[in-house]
């Protein structure tokens, strides 16, 4: 069955393959006659162009002589001046283009030859003219019968070769045309072929499924009466184990029943011995027992006496025992009500503290006229400052000259509005550096709502002002950005609408390709803003594959190559092959690549290697521009940082690469740069060379 499922598939694959060479046979064909069909187009255009410029050249040289004629000023010959050379030249080409038709070079032969007679006429009449003699009509007649017989055998030529391109032209489409049909053909066939090859190899797999699925049904059944067995023996082995337990415990229980009856028997002649002491006993206390009877009455007579006094003594004393539980509990409401209150107080100063002391903000407390009087660890921390630097209004040292008339206003506003309240100020860091804040003041008031003092906080928000300020200078960029290749794009419609009664075969073209390199760049400008959006929220997948890197990196080169401004070098190991999504990839080395560009201009030469380290595969991009520097390069991979040196202005949005680090990293590589300022740039990146698993 094997076999035969393997002879269907070669057989079927076999004759599939087949119509497909033939059918790339018959596309070349037919390609080649198309490339023929625009070689002679090509051809007789340029043949009809000579013969046009040979007709366009006599008339130029006849106005310059009617107006040489006409006027007798030389400077109306400038068009004559070189017109013999250019005509004969035209001509010339016109009979080298057509040498392989006779008929052709007839034509040609009679066109140079009325040429010659036509710059004959024309250069005698100006020598006449010049010699002060007389032009009669009937040379200027001989001139333009000689014209009217140069356009006529002109038009011959043209006619002709318009002919010749007709019939060699209906020859190659008769086979071009026929070409589509065969193809359609073949592709029909190979696919019934290879719809008959499927039917048949799914059929041949399922008979084999059917098999298998009968035989593994047999294997289950035998091993599930095997297993039967099994447990039915297992069971019949320990019932005959519980059988013989049962039996030892049997004969172990009769002779525990008869030491049993032993026992009992010698237990009963020691209670008849009891039995006997028992009686003489009772004999003794029965006559005990009546003398106790007499000594009880004489003591409950006493016990009546006695029992009346301690009536009234329990009367008075439990009297007293009132009176002091009375005032012992009123002592301890006293007591508890002291010390709950102390403990609330002592609590609450100790959680305020607490909250105070460990919240990460700035935090005080002030009286109604702004005097603080406490600070908070965070504040010595952050400024430096000791208590005595900052007690009372010493802390205004701390805050930003520039800010300090405004934040001093704004707290005496505050306190006297008898509300909370909040401002921002830059405050010293104890390092000398000024940061913002974001200062909120809180009253505390009594029950009356009389406020009894001030509570307040100082939030860092210097890295919320710094991304508010980035925000808002991306919005900036991205306008410029996108308004850049939108207002081209417009203008270039703008251009076409205006063109489209009139179009220009020159101008069409141009306003298309600016119109399609400002979509290109709005599309790479949108694109970027997705690819940040579908990072922050998870939604990039990668589709990893095994490649060859070296074909990757050679391929992605190509744009930069066929421009060729750029010198772009490639080394390292052919055959590394990685493990990653190729897509994004090429993705991160067009970007290094466009960077190397733009940001180095005057260096014509990119530097690419390949290499193995470190278990990973290591790309490199390297430019001779000028560097970047030190103080910058740590943020190059952040999202929306651009370099701008020496005062030039690169476009782009600043996310290039921070895509290209996101892309990296979540191939669970390394992205970085090495430079100098003046030497130059390598960005680097690392990915797997297979599956981690």
């Amino acid at each position: 069955m094997r076999t035969r499922l393997t002879r269907n598939l070669q057989i079927g694959f076999g004759i599939s393959i087949s119509i497909l060479v033939v059918s790339a046979i018959a596309s070349y064909g037919s390609i080649e006659n198309l490339l023929k069909s625009s070689a002679l187009v090509d051809h007789s255009d340029e043949v009809i162009q000579k013969l046009e410029a040979t007709v366009s050249t006599m008339k130029d040289a006849e106005t310059g002589q009617r107006g040489y004629l006409l006027t007798g000023y030389t400077e109306f010959l400038e068009p004559y001046n070189g017109s013999r050379n250019k005509a004969i030249q035209y001509a010339n080409e016109f009979l080298k283009l057509t040498k392989d038709n006779a008929h052709q070079q007839v034509w040609g032969a009679r066109i140079k030859e009325i040429l010659l007679y036509r710059l004959n006429i024309l250069q005698k009449l100006i020598d006449k003219k010049k010699s002060g003699a007389t032009v009669n009509p009937g040379d200027l007649l001989a001139g333009k019968l000689a014209m009217d017989s140069l356009r006529n055998v002109v038009n011959h030529a043209e006619l002709e070769e318009k002919n010749l391109l007709n019939n060699r032209l209906s020859v190659l489409n008769r086979y071009t045309y026929d070409t589509p049909f065969f193809l359609f053909i073949a592709a029909l066939v190979a696919v019934a072929i290879s719809v008959f090859s499927y039917f048949r190899v799914i059929n041949e797999v399922k008979e084999r499924a059917r098999l298998f699925d009968e035989l593994k049904d047999q294997e289950q059944q035998t091993a599930a009466l095997n297993e039967e067995l099994t447990a039915t023996n297992e069971e019949l082995a320990s019932a005959n184990d519980e059988l013989a337990a049962a039996n030892e415990e049997i004969n172990a229980t009769n002779e525990e029943l008869a030491a049993a009856n032993e026992e009992l028997a010698a237990a009963n002649e020691e209670i008849n011995a009891t039995n006997e002491d028992l009686a003489a006993t009772n004999e003794e206390l029965n006559a005990a027992n009546e003398q106790l009877n007499e000594s009880q009455e004489d003591i409950r007579q006493l016990n009546e006496k006695l029992g009346a006094s301690n009536e009234e003594l329990s009367a008075t004393v439990d009297e007293l025992y009132q009176s002091q539980l009375s005032l012992k509990a009123l002592n301890d409401d006293l007591e508890d009500r002291v010390e709950a209150r102390t403990r609330a107080l002592t609590e609450s100063e100790g959680r305020f503290r607490i909250m105070m002391e460990t919240m990460p903000q700035i935090a005080w407390v002030s009286n109604n006229d702004g005097e603080i009087n406490f600070f908070n660890k965070r504040w010595y921390t952050y400024t430096g400052m000791s208590y005595d630097d900052s007690k009372g209004w010493g802390w205004s040292a701390g805050i930003h000259p520039d800010d300090l008339p405004f934040a001093a206003e704004k707290y005496k506003e505050i306190l006297l509005s008898g509300e909370s309240g909040e401002f921002e100020t830059r405050k010293r860091r104890k390092d000398g550096e000024y940061r913002w804040h974001l200062a909120r003041l809180q009253p505390v008031k009594n029950e009356s709502g009389e406020v009894q003092l001030w509570v307040g906080t100082a939030t860092d928000i210097h890295e919320l002002k710094n991304l508010q300020q980035q925000k808002d200078d991306f919005i900036s960029i991205a306008s410029h950005e996108l308004k850049t290749p939108i207002t081209s794009l417009k203008a270039s419609l703008q251009l076409l609408d205006r063109l489209k009664d009139t179009p220009s075969t020159l101008t069409i073209p141009k306003l298309i390709t600016q119109a399609n390199k400002s979509l290109d760049r709005l599309n790479v400008l949108v694109e970027d803003l997705l690819n940040v959006s579908r990072l922050n929220q998870g939604q990039i997948h990668l589709h990893k594959t095994r490649f060859n890197l070296m074909e990757l990196v050679n391929d992605t080169c190509q744009y930069i190559r066929i421009e060729n401004v750029y010198e772009v070098t490639v080394t390292g190991e052919t055959g590394l092959h990685a493990f990653a999504d190729a897509k994004r990839v090429e993705q991160v080395l067009v970007n290094f690549l466009n960077n190397a560009i733009k940001y180095a201009p005057s260096s014509k030469e990119i530097k690419i290697s390949v290499e193995k380290k470190d278990g990973m595969a290591k790309v490199s991009v390297t430019d001779q521009g000028p560097g970047i520097p030190s103080d910058k390069v740590p943020h190059l991979f952040d999202r929306y940082f651009r370099v701008d040196s020496a005062g030039m202005q690169f476009s782009g949005l600043g996310l290039g690469l921070y895509i290209s680090a996101e892309i990296i990293k979540k191939h669970d590589g390394q992205i970085g740069v090495d430079s100098e300022e003046g030497r130059g740039s390598t960005f680097w990146f690392t990915i797997p060379l297979k599956a981690r698993g």
